[in-house]
C-alpha cells in the first residue's frame, strides 16, 4: 500500500518534471540558444518522450544551426510519425536529404512542397532547374591555413590585408555565444605575403571589439570607412544581448586608430535584423540582408542610399527576380557590378549556395555558381579582388578545420561569345557570305568576319558590359548596322538585310552630264538645260514611266538648311520639266546632305570639286 501511494505521488511529479522540461526547451529555442535547447530535446528523448514536436523542434533546431545531417535524422523521424508535414518542412528535409546524399528522396520531398505550394516563387525556381550556365570559372579552391577550429568566416579584402570574422577563443572575454556554444566572433586580420603565406591573425582593432559578435566587415573603396555587422543590445543595457539581432555599424578611420560611430539607425526598422553589408562598386549604396516584415522569407536583401553627407535614404528591397521565400544573405558586388549572394531559395546542391545576377542587365536571371564551389553544406559570403581574379569564400563543408572555414579560389571571367545568323528581311532567306564588321563604342574596328554557307557568324572574346555597333553589307542589300549591349552572358543576335531596289536613273542611260547647282542657289544653269531637255525628249517617246527628281546639297550649311535648299532645287527641276511633260509624271524630293557620293561630311576638308559633287539632281525611274 505504501509503494502504491509512493507512485501516485511521484507520477504528478514526473509528468510536471517532464512538462517544465519541455518548456525549458521551447523556450531556450525561441530565443535561438540552439546548442542549449538541442541538449534538453535530446535528453527528453533518451527518457522516452518522443513525441512529433520534439523530432520537429530537434530538427529544426540542428536545421538553424546548419548542421544538417543531424537535421536530416530528426526530420526523418518527424517525418515517420506525422501524417501531414507542412510545407516549409518538406522543404527543409529536402535541402538535408541532398547533405546526406539521397538526392532521389529529396526529391520526392520538393515534389510534395511543389503540390503544396504552386505558386511561391521557390516553386517556379524548382521547375526551372539549374539551366544557366555561370560565366564566372572558379578553380583551385583551397583551405586557408589561418582556419582554427572554430567558426571563421566573412572576408573582406583591403590591399594584402584579410579581415574576417573568427569565433576562436579570446583573451579578453570567455562569453559563450548561447546558439553556437562558441566564443562570439571577432574582427581578425592577416597578411598575405608575396610568397602566398599567411601571417598569424591578430585581431583587427580594440576600438572594434565588443563582447558580442562581429562579423563581415565591407570598407569604402579609400580604406577609411568600414561597415560590420554587430549583435545589438537590449535597451538601456550595456551588457544584456538581444540574441541574435544583428545591427549594422559604422567605424571611421582617423589620425591612425579606427572610430567606432555606433550602430546605423534606419528609424522604425530598428528592432529588426540587419547584417552582411557590402558596398556598390561606386559607392553609392549600401546592400545588406534583413527579415523586414516585408520579405518574402527568412530574409531578404535589400540596399539603401548613401548621401553625400553620410545620411541614407529610404530602403529598398531587391526584386523578387532574386528574393525568394528562402534565405537570401551575405551578398556582394564584384567590380563589375554582379551581384553574388547566397541563398536557399534556388535549385542548389544543398543547403546555402553561392549564385550571382548582373546587376546591369535587366534582363539577367539568377545563375547558380556550380558545383566547382557549391556543395551540399552552406557555402556562402564570397568575395573577390579589384581585378576579379581571385577571392575568397566560407564554407562548413566536410574536409575543413572546424566549424565554417575560410576558402580561397582562383576566378577567370569567360569570354563572351556572339554568335548569329544574316537574313533576308523579308523572305528570311539566308545571306551567305556578308561582310560583318563588329565596332566599339569609340568606332575601333574590334572584329571583321563573314557569315558561312548558313548566313551564320561567331566571334568569341567580345568585353562584358560594352556596347557594340554591328554593320552588314552585301551585295545587292542596303547595308545595315545594329546597335548591340552585351552584359555578362553569350548573345545570339539575327540581323536582318533589306534588298537594294533596282533603280533606272536616265543620269546613267542617257549618259547625262551631272545637273549642278551653284553654291546656296537653286535656279537652274543654262548647262543643265540641255541636259533636262534630254529627260523630257525620253519621257515623250515613253508615255507610261514615272520619275522622282531627287536633288542632293553639299554637307555645308546645316542639315535643316541643306535639306530645304535641296527641296527647292527639286521643285525649280520639276517646274523647267512641265513644260513638256505632265506635271503627274513627276515628282519632286529634296535629299539634303543625307545621300553623299564621297567621304565629304560635316568635319572633313574637301576641295570645291569634290564638294560640287554632291551639288546634283537625280532622274530615277518609278
Amino acid at each position: 500500500m505504501k509503494k502504491a501511494l509512493l507512485f501516485i505521488f511521484t507520477f504528478p511529479l514526473f509528468v510536471f518534471s517532464q512538462q517544465k522540461e519541455i518548456k525549458k526547451a521551447e523556450k531556450t529555442f525561441s530565443n535561438e540558444h540552439y546548442f542549449e535547447s538541442i541538449k534538453i530535446f535530446e535528453n527528453l528523448v533518451d527518457k522516452g518522450i518522443k513525441t512529433a514536436e520534439i523530432f520537429e523542434k530537434l530538427g529544426d533546431a540542428n536545421y538553424l544551426n546548419a548542421n544538417y545531417a543531424e537535421a536530416n535524422k530528426w526530420y526523418s523521424m518527424f517525418n515517420d510519425l506525422t501524417s501531414e508535414m507542412d510545407t516549409e518542412h518538406h522543404y527543409r528535409f529536402a535541402q538535408t536529404l541532398k547533405t546526406v546524399g539521397l538526392l532521389e528522396e529529396s526529391k520526392k520531398q520538393m515534389d510534395l512542397f511543389e503540390s503544396k505550394s504552386p505558386n511561391e516563387i521557390r516553386t517556379r525556381q524548382y521547375k526551372k532547374g539549374l539551366n544557366d550556365k555561370s560565366m564566372l570559372i572558379i578553380s583551385n579552391v583551397a583551405n586557408l591555413p589561418i582556419n582554427s577550429k572554430y567558426s571563421d568566416y566573412g572576408t573582406a579584402i583591403k590591399g594584402d590585408t584579410l579581415i574576417f570574422s573568427s569565433a576562436r577563443d579570446f583573451v579578453l572575454d570567455n562569453t559563450t555565444y548561447a546558439r553556437t556554444n562558441q566564443s562570439f566572433t571577432s574582427l581578425y586580420r592577416t597578411i598575405k605575403k608575396p610568397s602566398g603565406e599567411f601571417s598569424s591573425p591578430k585581431l583587427f582593432s580594440k576600438n572594434s571589439f565588443s563582447i558580442y559578435n562581429e562579423a563581415t566587415p565591407v570598407f569604402t573603396k579609400d580604406g577609411k570607412t568600414m561597415y560590420y555587422s554587430q549583435n545589438k543590445l537590449s535597451k538601456k543595457s550595456k551588457i544584456k544581448l538581444v540574441n541574435g539581432l544583428f545591427k549594422l555599424y559604422k567605424s571611421v578611420y582617423s589620425k591612425g586608430k579606427w572610430h567606432n560611430k555606433g550602430a546605423i539607425s534606419f528609424g522604425e526598422n530598428d528592432s529588426i535584423r540587419i547584417a552582411n553589408p557590402t558596398l556598390s562598386p561606386d559607392g553609392k549604396y549600401l546592400y545588406f540582408a534583413a527579415d523586414f516584415k516585408e520579405c518574402f522569407g527568412n530574409s531578404d536583401l535589400f540596399k539603401v542610399a548613401i548621401n553625400s553627407d553620410g545620411s541614407f535614404g529610404s530602403i529598398e528591397r531587391l526584386s523578387n527576380k532574386i528574393n525568394t521565400e528562402g534565405r537570401e544573405t551575405f551578398p556582394f558586388i564584384t567590380e563589375d557590378n554582379t551581384l553574388i549572394f547566397a541563398s536557399d531559395g534556388y535549385p542548389g546542391f544543398g543547403g546555402l549556395d553561392l549564385f550571382s545576377i548582373d546587376l546591369s542587365d535587366p534582363n539577367a536571371s539568377v545563375i547558380n555558381l556550380g558545383d566547382a564551389i557549391n556543395t551540399p553544406f552552406d557555402d556562402f559570403a564570397l568575395t573577390t579582388n579589384i581585378e576579379m581574379s581571385q577571392g575568397y569564400f566560407s564554407s562548413n563543408r566536410l574536409g575543413g578545420e572546424g566549424d565554417d572555414d575560410l576558402y580561397s579560389f582562383d576566378l577567370t571571367l569567360v569570354p563572351i561569345t556572339i554568335t548569329g545568323q544574316v537574313v533576308d528581311e523579308d523572305t528570311n532567306e539566308i545571306i551567305p557570305n556578308a561582310s560583318i564588321t563588329f565596332l566599339d563604342s569609340k568606332n575601333n574596328t574590334v572584329a571583321s568576319i563573314a557569315s558561312d554557307l548558313n548566313g551564320e557568324f561567331i566571334v568569341s572574346t567580345m568585353k562584358r558590359d560594352s556596347k557594340y555597333t554591328i554593320k552588314v553589307q552585301q551585295k545587292n542589300y542596303i547595308p545595315t548596322e545594329k546597335q548591340i549591349i552585351v552584359y555578362k552572358k553569350d548573345l545570339n543576335e539575327t540581323i536582318e538585310v533589306k534588298k537594294e531596289e533596282v533603280k533606272i536613273d536616265f543620269t546613267n542611260i542617257l549618259n547625262l552630264n551631272i545637273i549642278y547647282f551653284d553654291i546656296d542657289k537653286y535656279v537652274i544653269r543654262k548647262d543643265a538645260k540641255l541636259e533636262l531637255d534630254k529627260v523630257v525628249t525620253v519621257m515623250n517617246q515613253y508615255p507610261n514611266i514615272k520619275v522622282e527628281i531627287g536633288s542632293h546639297t553639299d554637307s555645308r550649311e546645316s542639315k535643316k538648311y541643306n535639306l530645304r535648299l535641296s527641296q527647292k532645287r527639286a521643285e525649280a527641276t520639276l517646274k523647267y520639266l512641265i513644260k513638256g511633260i505632265d506635271k503627274s509624271r513627276l515628282t519632286a524630293v529634296g535629299y539634303g546632305e543625307s545621300v553623299l557620293v564621297n567621304s565629304c561630311g560635316n568635319g572633313f576638308k574637301c576641295s570645291e570639286i569634290e564638294h560640287e559633287k554632291n551639288r546634283r539632281s537625280t532622274f530615277i525611274v518609278k
